[in-house]
């Protein structure tokens, strides 16, 4: 191959504050340049994409601070079921967090069981729930955000603030204080997000009960 011939390739470029796809042409050598140039913004465009997609995705993994690299190997998950709710003109958000780490469809009874009888509670004239999946979103749901503020908060206390989680009771106990804390200082009375424990022993219970 010589780097003096000539070839063409695509190339998506930021034009007037948009971007397009351009058909460019020069030498291999250019082309090569082109590329060692873009490497770097890839690279990073890769990372943020990954981390992003830990936040925003279903589980999450305790991390402890200062970490030894064995202890990568022995980390516990935590399993978050997150809810977006409209009543009329009020919204609430909704985490259920469990130590349970499949999602079968007893899973997702117990935990409509927990989110019914919240809507009980605090409204108590509510008559029919109408669902609404998140499922085509692709994580970009209202789900997924409350899931994503959560992970991020529980992070940056473990890194920053030496808090220990070793396990979805130490999460759940992390995550409840920490908006009921963000609530007060805010003045207001309702949490960003109201978090409930689903245990997993309540989970295999139903199961065993259902076969």
């Amino acid at each position: 191959m010589d780097l003096d011939d000539e070839c063409s390739w695509n190339l998506w470029k930021k034009v007037n504050n948009k971007f397009d796809l351009q058909q460019m042409s020069g030498s291999i050598d250019s082309l090569l340049t082109e590329i060692e140039e873009s490497c770097p913004l890839f690279l990073l465009h890769t990372h943020i994409n990954r981390e992003q997609r830990e936040y925003f995705s279903i589980n999450y993994t305790l991390v402890r601070h200062c970490e030894v690299q064995q202890g990568f190997f022995s980390q516990h998950q935590v399993t978050l079921f997150t809810i977006h709710l409209t009543i009329g003109k009020e919204q609430r958000n909704v985490a259920i967090i469990s130590d349970y780490m499949e999602r079968t469809t007893v899973f997702a009874h117990c935990a409509q069981k927990v989110l019914t009888q919240f809507i009980k509670t605090n409204f108590p004239l509510v008559k029919k729930i109408n669902y609404v999946s998140d499922t085509t979103e692709h994580g970009k749901g209202a789900g997924n955000g409350i899931g994503a503020v959560l992970k991020a908060s529980a992070r940056r206390a473990t890194l920053s603030k030496n808090i220990l989680m070793s396990n979805a009771k130490d999460f759940y106990e992390f995550t409840q204080k920490q908006q009921i804390e963000t609530a007060r200082r805010s003045n207001k009375d309702i949490p960003g997000v109201h978090a409930f424990f689903l245990e997993s022993d309540e989970i295999e219970e139903a199961k065993t009960s259902n076969n």
